[in-house]
């Protein structure tokens, strides 16, 4: 049986519509463009959860949030969760590797899961390369442009360059400033994601053509600060650029009250209502102890400065894709591979006064880019407007990969699509989050038109016609004349929920 080699590209908060193939301005993305081109640009794609752990989680393990329980960043599922994705590709004679991002666990937790529950020494990682998680070969960091005080392999990888590395990360020398935006003075070669790239071009090419593989190449960009290495930085093309609008006077004032907090940030009142706890690792009662999108001033004030710094981040990223291609091609490995770009989450970008992601349940932080390419596996299509959710790429691979799927998990094949056998293979999805352990919890279902968001803990909720309102300026949930509408959209939600349960080991007997 002949089986594709998958390789797997995650990038971290990038939004939906930065890719030329959906008009973005200030750059040219030709090697993301050839992906959609030559093989499907998923238009209408979106994330199991809007915040990095959970998705993650469910891109490892096939599982939503609710399933498999990392349901947010500062969370540690123990025992972890699994099958995992690399254990099953494993057991069928795939080769298996991960490069990059993990995130799957708690930050202050990330070493000692990788080293068997203690504190490994930094020198630990020049000499431990896996397995971790059913990944054969590995090589991490941690962190996010100067968010970041280098660890894991990357560590050792500016160690061994013998370069002085301290001056482009201010987290070790006490000069931070999580609000900057602009250019960063850290050499392109030195950057994670040349140190990324390079660890999967190595690896293609050493691989054996007698034996399948799957890469997850995980990038730490373009998720803020807000700051591209040059001269990405210096050649996007700043006058082109349109900035997102922003907050308008009374938009919130007609859906629940979480909005008009995390714009306003009053972090006192939003820890109350959703049931935060009074400190959180360090933050005190007055500061965020809930990952979400939040009004940004500061930000706001550096709009296009954050625009030109995030857009040079993917304009770098399309480069480093386009020497993945050389590798493929150069090591005669192009035409049996199957290549997937995604981002485990999106960013509001100061669209309706917010900054990052989470809470807020609009298109900027749920929906992401999802491009699938393979010469001989998947049919070029272009843009499809066919429904997907990250949770159905494991299943995915599996299919492709002639794997059997675990019981416990979710999603769907998308197997026919990318064949061109249908137009779609599911009328709805479901997006979940759950910021607290009991109390905010939050589900949104995605139709082909509509969207529906209820919450655990109020009887507030949000209902969207995204044909006629794209931007969700209106909230139609308690609008005369749409009761009908709202009804039918919750039960297509439960019955969604339904469909998603675990299918569990057969009925062989009576009793």
């Amino acid at each position: 049986m002949r089986r594709p080699n998958i390789l797997f590209i995650t990038t971290d908060q990038q939004r939906f519509d930065h890719l030329g193939l959906m008009g973005v301005a200030g750059i040219d993305t030709p090697n993301l463009d050839r992906l959609g081109r030559e093989g499907i640009h998923f238009n209408r794609a979106y994330c199991p959860s809007p915040i990095c752990t959970p998705t993650r989680v469910s891109l490892l393990t096939g599982r939503y949030p609710s399933s498999h329980l990392a349901y947010s960043i500062g969370v540690t599922p123990d025992p972890f969760p699994g099958p995992t994705l690399p254990d099953v590709l494993g057991k069928v004679g795939y080769h298996t590797a991960l490069f990059g991002k993990t995130h799957f666990v708690r930050r202050a937790d990330e070493a000692r899961h990788m080293a068997d529950g203690n504190e490994p020494a930094p020198e630990f990682f020049r000499n431990w390369h896996g397995p971790y998680l059913g990944f054969q070969e590995f090589q991490g960091n941690t962190g996010h442009t100067t968010n970041n005080v280098p660890a894991q392999h990357y560590r050792v990888f500016l160690e061994d360059a013998g370069v002085d590395y301290q001056q482009w990360f201010p987290q070790m020398c006490g000069e931070y400033d999580h609000q900057a935006c602009g250019s960063w003075n850290i050499p392109e070669e030195y950057h994670d994601t040349s140190w990324v790239a390079r660890l999967t071009n190595e690896f293609i090419e050493r691989q054996s053509p007698d034996q399948p593989w799957f890469c997850w190449t995980s990038f730490q960009d373009p998720h803020e600060p807000h700051l591209c290495p040059e001269p990405c930085y210096s050649r996007v093309r700043r006058d082109e650029l349109k900035l997102y609008p922003g907050y308008r006077a009374g938009e919130f004032d007609d859906r629940p009250e979480v909005y008009r907090m995390c714009h306003e940030k009053n972090f006192d009142e939003l820890n109350d209502w959703v049931g935060a706890p009074k400190s959180l690792g360090g933050a005190v009662r007055n500061e965020a102890t809930v990952p979400s999108c939040f009004g940004e001033p500061e930000k706001d004030a550096q709009a296009l400065d954050a625009l030109t710094a995030t857009l040079g981040m993917i304009a770098f990223l399309d480069d480093r894709l386009g020497s993945i291609f050389e590798s493929l091609e150069q090591s005669g490995q192009i035409d049996n591979t199957i290549v997937v770009w995604t981002s485990d989450h999106g960013e509001m970008h100061g669209h309706h006064g917010l900054w990052g992601k989470g809470i807020a349940a609009y298109e900027d932080c749920q929906r992401v880019p999802l491009l699938i390419w393979g010469p001989g596996w998947v049919k070029p299509q272009g843009s499809s407007q066919a429904l997907a959710n990250l949770v159905d790429l494991p299943q995915t691979f599996l299919s492709l990969g002639g794997a059997d799927v675990p019981e416990s998990w979710q999603g769907v094949d998308l197997r026919p699509l990318l064949s061109g056998e249908c137009e779609e293979v599911q009328d709805a999805i479901l997006v979940e989050l759950r910021a607290t352990e009991n109390s905010l919890n939050q589900h949104t279902l995605v139709t082909r038109q509509h969207k529906l968001v209820i919450y655990r803990h109020t009887d507030e909720g949000e209902l969207y016609d995204l044909e006629s309102d794209p931007n969700q300026y209106t909230n139609l949930w308690s609008h005369p004349g749409h009761g009908e509408l709202r009804d039918r959209l919750l039960q297509r939600l439960a019955r969604l929920h339904m469909e998603r349960e675990p299918g569990g080991p057969s009925r062989v007997s009576f009793a």
